[in-house]
């Protein structure tokens, strides 16, 4: 389950602390992913930008705790920031940016409908160590009504499937 991460109305000092901290990051908007029945913390995920004028959404990363199997929990995640990208922010295009050397996890968003634009060279900077290229991967809004379909499909088989809202058969 997502939650809008809100310092000024969270009960949970764990989530407050997160929202706290999101204010110093790059973060358009940021949720707590929490378990469904306990509403114990899993991760933390947002959207890196957010614009409205040109109707473009960017994910940013999802940070996991290692409570559960991080594709599983990647691939449900990906599906509630899509949906919510194209239904509630009502954006034509969502994207985001991963570590070109993480091939299982490019494909496992190819696997949720996602297509793989390209490659920028040396797009994470590091202090230390060489800057790494990343994948750009997006899903524009005419491809949706066919991609929540696949999206379903690839979840069906996790056994909390119907344990997230949006994962529930309309």
């Amino acid at each position: 389950m997502l939650r809008r991460l809100d310092r000024g109305t969270s009960d949970r000092p764990n989530t407050a602390c997160l929202a706290a901290a999101r204010d110093q990051v790059d973060t358009a908007a940021a949720f707590a992913i929490e378990a469904a029945g306990s509403g114990d913390l899993l991760g933390v995920s947002g959207f890196g930008a957010i614009d409205r004028h040109e109707k473009r959404a960017t994910f940013a990363p999802i940070w996991t705790i290692g409570r559960l199997n991080e594709a599983v929990l990647v691939s449900h995640v990906a599906h509630l920031m899509t949906r919510y990208a194209f239904e509630a922010l009502e954006v034509e295009r969502v994207e985001l940016h991963l570590d070109w050397r993480l091939r299982r996890m490019r494909d496992l968003y190819v696997d949720l409908g996602f297509r793989c634009e390209g490659r920028l060279r040396a797009y994470f900077a590091a202090d230390e160590d060489p800057s790494g290229d990343a994948a750009v991967l997006s899903m524009v809004r005419s491809e949706w009504p066919s991609v929540v379909r696949r999206q379903r499909a690839v979840l069906a088989g996790e056994t909390w499937r119907y344990r997230l809202p949006s994962d529930r058969p309309p």
